[in-house]
């Protein structure tokens, strides 16, 4: 949360800059012992898109 959550903030302010409005819509999944999962799912995106 604390490294997540300052770089959404400066990514809004930084389309309110050009816009009166900005709309942001964020999807958290937190999962009880998984770590890593983010990097998991890429390889594994990865590992498919070589098979082919």
């Amino acid at each position: 949360w604390d490294e997540v959550m300052p770089v959404i903030r400066e990514a809004i302010e930084a389309v309110k800059a050009y816009s009166s409005r900005v709309s942001t819509v964020i999807k958290i999944d937190d999962r009880a012992g998984v770590t890593d999962g983010l990097t998991a799912k890429v390889a594994s995106v990865e590992r498919h898109l070589a098979e082919d």
